[in-house]
């Protein structure tokens, strides 16, 4: 069922007016399909570099169109076919075209935390600033502040960049970057429409509508995507629900191009999300608080399985006695300028982002009427990017730019009592409390040139200084009492050089060598109820890799190979517990502090290969050693502990995956194609409570999965069933915990069958 009835939201009104519009428009249209777009993606799709006629892909990872085989940095880029073949929903699902990345997910569509190369926030994901160690691009649009999983309706390519990117993506892409390019309005009329049904009565119906306004000068195009879903999950409670979600979004573009020099986008974009509950099943692991606040201390297997058991043999059952409602909205504007002259480029680029993120409901995650809560966090981003570029090739390229932008949040959240609150406490009064309002205003100057030594060896040199400004102003408060007011500034400056010698013999080959400085802010504490310094310092990375892209057979089989070193300092980690004072009134303790030292090396490697006509295959690689090298200190549940020689936290040694896709003309008109994936991810450290609790299920087993798609297609048509989890394996990306009587919970895995039908005009 849906929790959210269709007339409580005028946006989900019109944005689902955007999708629905789109799919009848589609559906009645009987002009021919003219649409065009970026070179294709090759092999299996996941990070190629050629189509199917050898054509190469071009990225933008360095701010101008390249070949991705020209471009000396690790890239994997997705295009619109295989987006579609892969049937990605969420950028989760592009990870598995990526080595050495991995996600989490803490609850539900909008709350995932990312990792690269080991590299990964472990910091509140709440906080009043959205923490990043990545950057996340939409069209040159930085909209981490507001949202970690976008709309995926109507993209040109996905660009997923590996290691510190600090001097064209800027403040805290230390790990790395993502750009996410949408296909822009064209001067003709097309669009797409598709539906689809899957497991769990979940239906689906996206849009595309490209009008062309006033010809050769301005062109519109709509995209709208609405979801509603059953859920996997049923809460067994007499309130009734589960992870039932209606999930819609859409998207709003303009094109003016005045001139041949001259054009100007501007795009308007909203997404909605809520859903029954955070996502989770218990496992019956009861850590070291919530052992003391509902068992007394006792040890052993005591969790109550209440009613419905525990992961693995319980995938889908939950029982809470009171609602829970958990969701995310955001929207943002933005506008792209960009104006030719005749041997450079000025672009422009500027929006502006707000999101809401709340949970409601319960709590404690049992029967028993213990804990509820009310959180809400509103963000707000604000920035501007202007750049200077040289656009015809000469013995040295270059640009320049200048940027600024203000991130702004508040935070509103209170746990309150049950009716059989643990503590004897009357229903309804708080346990804690924070109400915070925080900014972070930065400014930066960046450039990077390009020698070309001679035929075969460039230098490329660049950097960035950047300056940025945090205040925090915060109340805390345990059982109604305020324990902290906490009124508080500090300003950091950084310059983050970046320095690449590449080596081409030929068309075909590319090899290079990187070395790169990375720099995620510091900042201040949101309270100061623990000994803590007031401020935490930033984290510093140095990124050592050396690469090789290399095409054979003409173009046939592309290969691309890393290696690489990462000295991380000052790593931030969270500090966040709560515990029953000599009154058994619970305490709550949230602050951040500093592991001295960490390294991550590893190996990278892809393939795409165009075996024939017909079968298309590709593999991804990843290798990766990431640990703690210095931090004795380790303040975990409430427990100082040495972590020093200890994995990382989110960090699989190995991540593994592999496609194949094979194509059968039917007729004329209609090619048949069956396509398998298969992925596999290592043991992970699923958070940072493992450093403590060395077992599962913060400890999270390695796992494989298959993936299974059949499907007939046409210039217009296009129908595809398909499997995903093909062997219904039982695993989970990682654990999270609150205030769970049975245990912390696991997102577990299911199997999706479905079907999707498109036309294209």
């Amino acid at each position: 069922m849906n929790i959210r009835k269709w007339n409580e939201s005028v946006h989900v009104r019109a944005l689902a007016g955007i999708a629905l519009f789109a799919l009848a428009s589609g559906l009645a249209a009987v002009p021919a399909r003219a649409q065009q777009g970026a070179a294709d993606e090759g092999a299996a799709g996941a990070t190629a570099g050629t189509n199917d006629q050898g054509a190469e892909i071009i990225v933008t990872a360095q701010r101008r169109s390249e070949s991705i085989q020209d471009v000396p940095v690790a890239i994997s880029a997705v295009g619109e076919q295989a987006l579609k073949d892969q049937n990605v929903q969420s950028i989760e699902d592009v990870f598995d075209l990526v080595p050495n990345v991995n996600f989490q997910n803490n609850g539900s569509r909008d709350r995932r935390e990312l990792s690269m190369r080991g590299i990964s926030n472990q910091l509140n994901p709440y906080a009043d600033v959205r923490p990043a160690t990545y950057a996340f691009y939409i069209d040159e649009f930085n909209v981490v502040a507001g949202t970690s999983n976008p709309q995926i309706v109507d993209l040109e390519r996905i660009e997923v960049l590996r290691g510190p990117q600090g001097t064209y993506f800027g403040r805290n892409s230390v790990g790395g970057a993502i750009n996410v390019i949408t296909n822009k309005p064209v001067n003709q009329f097309e669009g797409e429409a598709e539906v689809g049904y899957s497991s769990f009565d979940t239906w689906r119906a996206m849009g595309v509508l490209n009008v062309p306004v006033v010809d050769g000068l301005l062109a519109v195009r709509a995209s709208g995507q609405y979801q509603s879903s059953d859920g996997y999950i049923k809460n067994i409670n007499p309130v009734g629900g589960g992870n039932d979600s209606e999930f819609v979004t859409g998207r709003v573009q303009a094109r003016l191009t005045p001139s041949d020099r001259f054009t100007w986008d501007v795009a308007y974009s909203y997404s909605d999300e809520v859903a029954g509950m955070r996502v989770g099943v218990p496992t019956g692991f009861i850590t070291r608080t919530w052992r003391s606040v509902y068992y007394g201390g006792a040890q052993g297997d005591v969790a109550d399985p209440d009613g419905v058991g525990f992961f693995p043999e319980n995938r889908d059952r939950v029982n809470f006695n009171r609602p829970q409602r958990v969701g995310s909205e955001y929207q943002f504007i933005t506008s792209r300028a960009v104006y030719e002259f005749d041997s450079v480029s000025l672009t422009a680029v500027g929006g502006h982002i707000s999101s809401d993120v709340f949970n409601y409901g319960d709590v404690d995650g049992g029967s028993h009427d213990f804990y509820y809560e009310d959180l809400n966090v509103h963000r707000e981003s604000t920035s501007g990017e202007l750049r200077l570029q040289s656009t015809r090739p000469s013995t040295i390229e270059w640009s320049i730019g200048v940027m600024a932008g203000r991130d702004t949040g508040r935070t509103a959240q209170s746990t309150y009592h049950g009716a059989e609150s643990p503590q004897g406490l009357p229903e309804g009064a708080e346990v804690t409390g924070l109400d915070s309002d925080s900014s972070t205003e930065y400014w930066a100057v960046f450039g990077q040139a390009t020698w070309h030594i001679s035929d075969m060896w460039s230098l490329i040199a660049g950097g960035r200084y950047s300056e940025e400004t945090i205040d925090i102003f915060s109340t805390t408060r345990s059982n109604g009492n305020v324990t902290g007011v906490n009124d508080r500034e500090t300003k950091f400056s950084d310059f983050s050089p970046r320095f690449t010698l590449t080596f081409k013999p030929h068309g075909d080959l590319l090899a290079y060598a990187t070395a790169s400085r990375g720099f995620k802010s510091g900042g201040t504490q949101a309270s100061n109820n623990i000994n803590l310094r007031n401020e935490y310092d930033p984290e510093i990375l140095w990124n050592y890799e050396a690469g090789l892209k290399l095409d054979l057979f003409g173009r046939r089989l592309r290969l691309d190979a890393t290696v690489f070193y990462m000295d991380w300092t000052d790593v931030q980690q969270p500090i966040r517990f709560q515990f029953l004072d000599e009154n058994g009134n619970i305490v709550g303790v949230n602050g951040i502090g500093n592991a001295a030292a960490a390294h991550s090396y590893g190996v990278e490697f892809s393939a795409d290969a165009r075996i024939s006509s017909r079968l298309r295959m590709s593999a991804q690689v990843g290798f990766l050693e990431a640990e703690y090298d210095d931090y004795p200190n380790a303040f975990v549940d409430g427990i100082i502990l040495d972590a020093s020689g200890k994995r990382l936290v989110n960090a699989p040694r190995w991540t593994l995956g592999a496609q194949a896709h094979y194509t059968l003309p039917i007729n004329d008109r209609y090619d048949g194609f069956l396509r398998g994936e298969w992925n596999y991810r290592g043991e992970v450290l699923s958070s940072q409570l493992a450093l403590l609790y060395d077992t599962w299920p913060f400890i999270s087993p390695a796992y494989h999965n298959v993936n299974l798609r059949a499907g007939v297609e046409s210039d217009r048509f296009r129908v595809s069933v398909y499997v995903e989890n093909l062997f219904d394996a039982k695993y989970f990306a990682n654990a999270y915990e609150k205030a769970f009587y049975s245990g912390v919970q696991v997102d577990p895995s299911y199997r999706n069958f479905g079907v999707r039908v498109g036309y294209s005009f």
